[in-house]
């Protein structure tokens, strides 16, 4: 299948922009460009300058109680802390669509998110390696929305059903493994 791209999400921003004419639109655009590319680059001080000084996050996935999520800034940083941890922070995003006003940006397309066996089998799943490297694929929908000074106040993210399912996960040959995969262990 080839190497999972890392960069695409940001890459799809990247894209996306060259579009967008609007100064506040243009501009709520850049904070996601650079918070998906802090996210794949585990670029911690990046991130942070994506965020409100108050953020939440409301994940409203099957399984994960819905509207759960970090609440306030050390509860989200604890979050991405968890994620650059447990290597889970790569993740190929084909945003497909976009949808841009003066608070929210909407995203929405295919999204693979890799996990290390071992974190699998920490949560519950029983898989056949827990040294290898797994992509779990969904449709991801993100409401982005944005305070008066472009921060992000927080993210509301949608699967279509339940992410940690068998059906959504796939074990990696060693040649889709993203780079920076290993770098981060």
């Amino acid at each position: 299948m080839g190497k999972l791209n890392a960069r695409r999400g940001w890459e799809c921003a990247e894209e996306r922009l060259k579009t967008v004419t609007n100064p506040r639109h243009r501009a709520v655009m850049e904070t996601v460009r650079d918070h998906l590319m802090a996210e794949a680059l585990a670029d911690f001080d990046l991130l942070l300058s994506t965020l409100a000084p108050n953020p939440e996050y409301h994940f409203w996935v099957d399984g994960s109680g819905f509207g759960a999520g970090p609440k306030g800034l050390a509860a989200v940083r604890a979050h991405y802390e968890q994620l650059y941890v447990e290597r889970r922070h790569l993740c190929e995003w084909e945003i497909e669509r976009w949808v841009i006003d003066d608070d929210t940006v909407v995203t929405e397309g295919w999204f693979d998110q890799i996990f290390p066996g071992h974190v699998l089998v920490s949560r519950g799943l029983d898989i056949d390696d827990p040294d290898a490297v797994y992509a779990v694929r969904v449709r991801l929908l993100i409401l982005w929305p944005f305070n008066a000074d472009g921060k992000l106040v927080g993210e509301d993210s949608y699967i279509n059903g339940t992410m940690l399912t068998p059906d959504n996960i796939r074990k990696l040959h060693p040649d889709e493994i993203p780079d920076g995969f290993y770098a981060t262990a």
